[in-house]
């Protein structure tokens, strides 16, 4: 078993590709080729060429395809990487430090709260924490736990393998409205409500900018941070673009 694995997940999509490719570019730097995954679903055999010089290709399970859930139910295939750690990025994110130097430290699960959830500790309008905990409680999962962003996690002890069947679960729930969704606003972040609530028992520990920085949200910093997650707004690709521009 591979001490740690950095994983990547994506279609063949033309605005992925180009978004994984500054972002690997970006993450080689610091970490070596043998251990960086792309799970490609479905599989193509011109993204395998594109990406396979920068890290191993692992070709998408067909069960995750048939799952009823939105395009984000590929991300669960990080569950199936067989590492004892493992470091998720999201396609359209830029590495500016090396991210093994936070695998250091007392936890086994790191993320960064969602932003749909609060803002500088205040709760948005469009958040109910009381449907949030509820649904915490109702599978006797920490009601302290909050929501997290999946475009930058980290997961140790084999955490994101012994998640995978609540993963699913929650998802499907949450898909299927069974469990109310506490962002009132729209039905996005499903998967990373998902997410949170099958960590939500582990020891988890809260990044912040200076780990993970947002960058659709214009967030200024001192100093670079790990990982800038440049996102796409309501502009898409456009808006992954203009962010580069500016803070690349």
């Amino acid at each position: 078993m591979d001490e740690f694995k950095v994983v990547y997940t994506l279609s063949d999509s033309k605005s992925l590709i180009l978004q994984t490719v500054n972002s690997v570019k970006s993450l080689i730097i610091f970490v070596d080729k043998t251990n960086i995954v792309f799970i490609i679903n479905p599989y193509s055999k011109k993204l395998e060429k594109i990406l396979g010089r920068f890290g191993e290709i692992y070709r998408g399970n067909d069960y995750y395809t048939r799952l009823n859930l939105p395009i984000y139910k590929y991300k669960i295939e990080m569950c199936d990487i067989n590492a004892k750690n493992l470091i998720f990025l999201d396609c359209d994110t830029i590495v500016y430090k090396d991210i093994t130097e936070l695998l250091d430290g007392d936890f086994q699960f790191f993320g960064r709260e969602e932003p749909c959830r609060s803002i500088n500790g205040n709760f948005k309008n469009t958040w109910n924490e009381e449907i949030w905990k509820n649904n915490l409680r109702k599978f006797k999962k920490n009601e302290n736990a909050i929501p997290y962003n999946d475009g930058f996690i980290i997961f140790k002890d084999e955490i994101h393998k012994k998640i995978k069947d609540e993963f699913i679960l929650f998802y499907k729930m949450y898909n299927k409205g069974i469990l109310k969704s506490p962002n009132t606003v729209d039905n996005m972040h499903h998967n990373e409500f998902a997410l949170s609530m099958a960590v939500a028992n582990y020891k988890c520990k809260s990044m912040d900018e200076n780990h993970h920085w947002y960058g659709w949200r214009n967030e200024m910093f001192k100093e670079k941070p790990y990982v800038l997650h440049l996102g796409t707004n309501k502009n898409g690709m456009f808006g992954y673009l203009n962010n580069l521009r500016k803070f690349i």
